[in-house]
């Protein structure tokens, strides 16, 4: 890769991956543009990126590394922000100056898409969900570029936004690699590797390709490595595009120990299960109401009119019967969230998840012991509280905005 070359996949990447607020940001996260820089915020820690830096002097670099420092510190959040040998040399100075304490060096490597191909090396590597023996396994290695466990979080393989694969080795499990791929970017971006291994390295060639007729091709994979994995990296093609550092600061305080919102996993399947188990959960698009909840429950029939009503009756209401713990919504055949309701809704917290009105599919808010919940049907165009708490906080503003209920059960 020549000089030309380099400058121009170098700006391509802190323009497109380094640099951009993305157009969904991930569970329970806060993305935030403050001048030049991209802020992050999720609540059990926080990252900082930005595009090139070459035209600010030092003043200004120490007055925008002290207003981060200020802004994770308002909320007791660790703070991560990489400086790249190709930034003006006083980044690292100031962060340093300014009490961060930097990573040992490593090499941002790259390499053309077409080069690693598009086909699974010889059947060794498999795409999976991983669960928690794989997250162990990429706990105990690194360091990555983003570890298994916040890769997860922030989506992981829903909806084919990035990957996990596994090498088996005579028949067992290896080795575990991720990547993740933008289609608005050029590049596919390798998360970690537990190993090196060059069959890892090859399966993320198949990320590149176009996931829309809208979208382009990736171009060019990115990676972060050092020793034995940068040493075979090299054999795979890949040439190193500049060096990186993460500088680490943490402000005084206890950060929380979960985002506000998560994706539900492997939980949801559970409780569609209870809720079919227990409530009668029956889909169906004519026979209603396929639904049979707990006493005390009420159903109104769903007026037209802004949704934006019946949120405003019930989030204070389960807001306040859930005073230190989580509240669940699921949208039927989609993914759902396990979220706080004290840390979201609020000035500089993630949106409140979902909504109570039922938007072509089946809406639940959900306690997690079911003890109180609300029922969106869709086709029926009812609404379902059960729960004598909830019940007792929303059930005069909702007939008031619903008219008289279209069914109640007071007694099991």
């Amino acid at each position: 890769m020549d000089r030309l070359e380099q400058a121009a996949v170098w700006g391509a990447y802190a323009e497109q991956v380094r640099g951009r607020v993305p157009e969904w940001a991930p569970p329970g996260a806060v993305v935030e543009r403050d001048g030049p820089l991209v802020r992050t915020h999720y609540g059990t820690h926080g990252t900082v990126g930005h595009r090139p830096l070459t035209e600010i002097g030092r003043g200004e670099l120490a007055k925008l590394v002290r207003g981060q420092q200020e802004a994770f510190a308002a909320r007791s959040e660790p703070v991560e922000w990489k400086a790249y040998g190709a930034d003006p040399p006083g980044l690292a100075e100031e962060l340093e100056a300014a009490g961060f304490t930097a990573d040992p060096e490593r090499s941002l490597m790259v390499v053309e898409c077409a080069v690693l191909g598009r086909e699974r090396a010889d059947g060794r590597v498999r795409s999976v969900v991983p669960g928690p023996t794989l997250l162990e396994l990429a706990a105990s290695s690194g360091p990555h570029e983003t570890p298994l466990a916040e890769f997860e979080a922030d989506g992981g393989c829903v909806y084919g936004r990035a990957e996990v694969a596994l090498l088996f080795d005579g028949g067992r499990p290896a080795a575990v690699g991720w990547a993740r791929r933008d289609p608005r970017t050029d590049f596919v971006v390798i998360g970690g590797l537990t190993g090196p291994y060059a069959e890892l390295l090859r399966a993320w060639g198949q990320l590149a390709a176009p996931r829309h007729p809208k979208t382009s091709a990736a171009t060019h994979c990115v990676l972060e490595a050092e020793g034995e994995l940068r040493e075979v990296a090299r054999t795979a093609g890949f040439r190193e595009l500049t060096t990186v550092r993460t500088h680490r600061w943490a402000p005084p305080g206890s950060p929380a120990q979960s985002r506000p919102v998560r994706w539900l996993g492997d939980d949801e399947d559970l409780l569609w299960d209870r809720l079919e188990n227990e409530f009668g959960f029956a889909p169906d698009t004519e026979q209603f109401p396929g639904f049979d909840a707990s006493a005390p429950s009420v159903t109104w029939r769903l007026a037209e009119g802004p949704p934006e009503e019946l949120d405003r009756i019930l989030r204070p209401a389960v807001r306040s019967l859930t005073p230190a713990g989580r509240l669940y919504w699921l949208d039927w055949q989609h993914t759902g969230y396990d979220f706080d309701p004290h840390r979201v809704g609020g000035s500089g917290e993630p949106e409140w998840p979902g909504q109570v009105d039922p938007n072509g599919d089946y809406y639940l808010y959900l306690h997690p012991d079911l003890r109180f919940g609300t029922f969106g049907h869709p086709w029926e165009r009812t609404l379902c509280v059960w729960g004598a708490g909830l019940l007792a906080a929303v059930e005069a503003g909702l007939t008031e905005l619903l008219g008289e209920p279209l069914r109640r059960r007071d007694t099991p």
